[in-house]
Protein backbone atom coordinates (compact mmCIF):
# COMPACT_ATOMS: atom_id res chain seq x y z
CA UNK A 1 0.00 0.00 0.00
CA UNK A 2 1.12 3.56 -1.12
CA UNK A 3 1.96 5.78 2.11
CA UNK A 4 1.19 9.30 2.88
CA UNK A 5 -1.40 10.82 1.39
CA UNK A 6 -3.86 13.55 1.45
CA UNK A 7 -6.61 12.99 -1.38
CA UNK A 8 -8.58 16.50 -2.01
CA UNK A 9 -12.06 15.66 -3.63
CA UNK A 10 -14.52 18.49 -5.44
CA UNK A 11 -18.32 18.56 -4.59
CA UNK A 12 -20.34 19.71 -7.95
CA UNK A 13 -19.98 17.00 -10.94
CA UNK A 14 -17.23 14.90 -8.72
CA UNK A 15 -18.78 13.57 -6.23
CA UNK A 16 -22.29 14.24 -6.90
CA UNK A 17 -24.73 15.73 -9.39
CA UNK A 18 -26.44 19.01 -7.53
CA UNK A 19 -29.27 18.87 -10.04
CA UNK A 20 -30.95 22.24 -11.16
CA UNK A 21 -32.03 23.72 -7.86
CA UNK A 22 -28.13 25.40 -6.67
CA UNK A 23 -27.94 27.30 -9.70
CA UNK A 24 -31.32 27.92 -10.36
CA UNK A 25 -31.52 29.84 -6.70
CA UNK A 26 -28.32 31.27 -6.78
CA UNK A 27 -29.95 32.88 -10.84
CA UNK A 28 -33.09 33.85 -8.11
CA UNK A 29 -30.59 35.58 -5.61
CA UNK A 30 -29.02 37.27 -8.09
CA UNK A 31 -32.47 38.27 -10.06
CA UNK A 32 -33.57 39.79 -6.92
CA UNK A 33 -30.65 41.68 -6.34
CA UNK A 34 -30.36 43.07 -9.60
CA UNK A 35 -34.04 43.47 -10.23
CA UNK A 36 -33.78 41.96 -13.64
CA UNK A 37 -33.59 38.50 -14.39
CA UNK A 38 -30.50 36.33 -14.23
CA UNK A 39 -29.77 33.27 -15.57
CA UNK A 40 -26.44 31.06 -15.01
CA UNK A 41 -25.21 28.67 -17.35
CA UNK A 42 -23.01 25.35 -16.36
CA UNK A 43 -20.04 27.65 -17.83
CA UNK A 44 -20.18 30.16 -15.89
CA UNK A 45 -20.43 28.21 -12.47
CA UNK A 46 -18.11 25.26 -13.56
CA UNK A 47 -14.52 25.01 -11.72
CA UNK A 48 -15.35 28.39 -10.02
CA UNK A 49 -15.83 29.73 -6.80
CA UNK A 50 -19.34 30.84 -5.22
CA UNK A 51 -18.36 34.28 -4.52
CA UNK A 52 -16.58 34.75 -8.03
CA UNK A 53 -19.62 33.51 -9.55
CA UNK A 54 -21.61 35.99 -8.12
CA UNK A 55 -19.22 38.87 -8.30
CA UNK A 56 -18.96 38.05 -12.21
CA UNK A 57 -22.66 38.03 -12.35
CA UNK A 58 -23.27 41.17 -11.18
CA UNK A 59 -20.64 42.68 -13.20
CA UNK A 60 -22.15 41.08 -16.26
CA UNK A 61 -25.32 42.41 -15.56
CA UNK A 62 -24.99 45.43 -13.54
CA UNK A 63 -24.47 47.85 -16.69
CA UNK A 64 -21.11 48.56 -15.80
CA UNK A 65 -21.91 49.28 -12.26
CA UNK A 66 -19.00 48.18 -9.76
CA UNK A 67 -19.81 44.12 -7.76
CA UNK A 68 -19.55 45.72 -4.19
CA UNK A 69 -18.78 43.40 -1.47
CA UNK A 70 -22.03 44.37 0.07
CA UNK A 71 -23.51 43.59 -2.75
CA UNK A 72 -21.94 40.04 -3.31
CA UNK A 73 -22.43 39.09 0.35
CA UNK A 74 -26.01 40.35 0.07
CA UNK A 75 -26.62 37.67 -2.70
CA UNK A 76 -24.75 35.02 -1.71
CA UNK A 77 -26.73 35.08 1.99
CA UNK A 78 -29.87 35.05 0.08
CA UNK A 79 -28.89 32.18 -1.27
CA UNK A 80 -27.60 30.27 1.06
CA UNK A 81 -31.07 30.51 3.16
CA UNK A 82 -32.74 29.48 0.07
CA UNK A 83 -30.58 26.43 -0.85
CA UNK A 84 -30.77 25.17 2.44
CA UNK A 85 -34.25 25.18 2.89
CA UNK A 86 -35.23 24.15 -0.97
CA UNK A 87 -32.41 21.00 -0.81
CA UNK A 88 -34.10 19.87 2.13
CA UNK A 89 -37.73 19.93 0.88
CA UNK A 90 -36.89 18.94 -2.20
CA UNK A 91 -34.20 16.77 -2.68
CA UNK A 92 -32.27 16.81 -6.08
CA UNK A 93 -29.00 15.76 -5.07
CA UNK A 94 -27.79 12.40 -6.96
CA UNK A 95 -24.35 10.64 -5.38
CA UNK A 96 -22.50 9.63 -8.75
CA UNK A 97 -21.81 5.81 -9.01
CA UNK A 98 -18.30 5.00 -7.38
CA UNK A 99 -18.03 8.08 -5.70
CA UNK A 100 -18.73 7.34 -2.39
CA UNK A 101 -16.63 3.72 -2.64
CA UNK A 102 -13.30 5.80 -3.60
CA UNK A 103 -13.82 8.18 -0.60
CA UNK A 104 -14.20 5.08 1.09
CA UNK A 105 -11.69 2.97 -0.21
CA UNK A 106 -9.09 6.34 0.53
CA UNK A 107 -10.07 6.31 3.91
CA UNK A 108 -9.19 2.42 4.53
CA UNK A 109 -5.64 2.94 2.62
CA UNK A 110 -5.02 5.15 5.46
CA UNK A 111 -4.65 8.57 3.61
CA UNK A 112 -6.06 11.89 4.57
CA UNK A 113 -9.60 12.70 2.88
CA UNK A 114 -10.80 16.21 2.46
CA UNK A 115 -13.21 18.52 0.15
CA UNK A 116 -11.85 21.05 -1.83
CA UNK A 117 -14.90 23.33 -2.92
CA UNK A 118 -15.64 26.58 -4.61
CA UNK A 119 -18.96 26.03 -2.63
CA UNK A 120 -19.54 27.94 0.22
CA UNK A 121 -19.09 25.75 3.57
CA UNK A 122 -22.64 26.37 4.02
CA UNK A 123 -23.58 25.22 1.01
CA UNK A 124 -21.55 22.06 0.09
CA UNK A 125 -23.22 20.90 3.68
CA UNK A 126 -26.58 22.02 2.11
CA UNK A 127 -25.66 19.25 -0.44
CA UNK A 128 -24.22 16.80 1.44
CA UNK A 129 -26.45 16.78 3.79
CA UNK A 130 -28.59 13.26 3.88
CA UNK A 131 -25.94 11.50 1.35
CA UNK A 132 -23.36 10.26 4.40
CA UNK A 133 -20.40 11.72 2.63
CA UNK A 134 -19.85 14.91 4.69
CA UNK A 135 -18.64 12.27 7.74
CA UNK A 136 -15.65 10.23 5.37
CA UNK A 137 -14.01 13.49 5.31
CA UNK A 138 -11.17 14.85 7.72
CA UNK A 139 -11.75 18.51 6.83
CA UNK A 140 -12.65 20.57 4.22
CA UNK A 141 -11.32 23.50 2.46
CA UNK A 142 -13.97 25.96 0.53
CA UNK A 143 -15.14 29.44 -1.02
CA UNK A 144 -15.04 30.81 2.06
CA UNK A 145 -11.51 29.90 2.18
CA UNK A 146 -10.36 31.68 -1.04
CA UNK A 147 -11.31 34.13 -3.62
CA UNK A 148 -10.03 32.33 -6.10
CA UNK A 149 -9.91 28.21 -6.85
CA UNK A 150 -6.25 28.41 -7.27
CA UNK A 151 -5.54 30.05 -3.72
CA UNK A 152 -7.47 26.91 -2.42
CA UNK A 153 -4.52 24.43 -2.32
CA UNK A 154 -2.57 26.46 -0.20
CA UNK A 155 -5.37 26.35 2.36
CA UNK A 156 -5.37 22.80 2.30
CA UNK A 157 -2.05 22.07 3.31
CA UNK A 158 -2.58 24.80 6.08
CA UNK A 159 -6.01 22.84 7.21
CA UNK A 160 -4.36 19.99 7.24
CA UNK A 161 -1.60 20.86 9.78
CA UNK A 162 -4.14 22.35 11.92
CA UNK A 163 -6.65 19.45 12.00
CA UNK A 164 -4.09 16.18 11.64
CA UNK A 165 -1.02 18.19 13.06
CA UNK A 166 0.88 16.39 9.92
CA UNK A 167 2.48 18.35 6.83
CA UNK A 168 0.83 17.22 3.38
CA UNK A 169 3.20 18.75 0.81
CA UNK A 170 1.93 18.62 -3.03
CA UNK A 171 4.02 15.87 -3.54
CA UNK A 172 1.90 13.10 -1.54
CA UNK A 173 -1.47 15.40 -2.32
CA UNK A 174 -3.93 14.73 -5.42
CA UNK A 175 -6.81 16.66 -6.28
CA UNK A 176 -10.07 14.48 -8.00
CA UNK A 177 -12.17 16.91 -9.55
CA UNK A 178 -14.00 17.50 -12.67
CA UNK A 179 -13.42 20.43 -15.17
CA UNK A 180 -10.05 22.19 -16.42
CA UNK A 181 -9.88 24.30 -13.52
CA UNK A 182 -9.51 21.77 -11.14
CA UNK A 183 -6.93 20.40 -13.87
CA UNK A 184 -5.12 23.39 -13.97
CA UNK A 185 -5.11 24.06 -10.33
CA UNK A 186 -3.53 20.63 -8.99
CA UNK A 187 -0.95 21.42 -11.51
CA UNK A 188 0.17 24.53 -10.61
CA UNK A 189 0.06 23.33 -6.99
CA UNK A 190 2.31 20.85 -8.05
CA UNK A 191 -0.29 18.37 -7.15
CA UNK A 192 -1.64 15.08 -8.88
CA UNK A 193 -4.63 15.89 -10.72
CA UNK A 194 -7.06 13.22 -11.29
CA UNK A 195 -10.15 14.26 -13.39
CA UNK A 196 -13.83 12.62 -14.37
CA UNK A 197 -14.56 13.73 -17.62
CA UNK A 198 -18.34 14.01 -17.51
CA UNK A 199 -19.36 15.68 -20.26
CA UNK A 200 -19.38 14.32 -23.73
CA UNK A 201 -19.24 17.38 -25.91
CA UNK A 202 -15.27 16.68 -27.27
CA UNK A 203 -14.33 20.27 -26.49
CA UNK A 204 -15.00 19.73 -22.77
CA UNK A 205 -12.31 16.86 -22.85
CA UNK A 206 -9.81 18.51 -25.04
CA UNK A 207 -10.17 21.30 -22.32
CA UNK A 208 -9.37 19.24 -19.48
CA UNK A 209 -6.49 17.41 -21.37
CA UNK A 210 -5.16 20.95 -22.44
CA UNK A 211 -4.23 21.77 -18.62
CA UNK A 212 -2.48 18.29 -17.89
CA UNK A 213 -3.85 16.26 -15.65
CA UNK A 214 -2.10 13.76 -14.03
CA UNK A 215 -4.98 11.23 -15.49
CA UNK A 216 -8.55 11.81 -17.14
CA UNK A 217 -11.09 8.92 -16.38
CA UNK A 218 -14.77 9.06 -17.80
CA UNK A 219 -16.31 7.90 -14.54
CA UNK A 220 -15.08 6.91 -10.83
CA UNK A 221 -16.82 3.63 -11.10
CA UNK A 222 -13.65 1.43 -10.98
CA UNK A 223 -12.19 1.82 -7.00
CA UNK A 224 -9.48 -1.09 -7.68
CA UNK A 225 -8.21 0.74 -10.87
CA UNK A 226 -8.32 4.03 -9.18
CA UNK A 227 -6.93 2.90 -6.24
CA UNK A 228 -3.73 1.53 -8.12
CA UNK A 229 -3.43 4.63 -10.36
CA UNK A 230 -3.54 6.36 -6.46
CA UNK A 231 -1.03 3.90 -5.10
CA UNK A 232 1.76 4.11 -7.85
CA UNK A 233 1.92 7.65 -8.41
Amino acid sequence: MAGRRLILFDIDGTLISPGPIPRETMAAALSAELGEPVTLSFHHVAGSTDPVIVREALLRHGNGLPASSAAVSAVLDRYLEQVEEKLRDLGGVTIFPGARELVQACRKAGWATAIMTGNLERGAAAKLAGTGLWELFDFGIFGDDGHRREDLPYVAAERAWDVLQEAYPAAVTTLIGDTPADARVARQAGMRGLVVCRREEPEWRAAIEAEAPTWVVDDLEDTAALMALLEAA
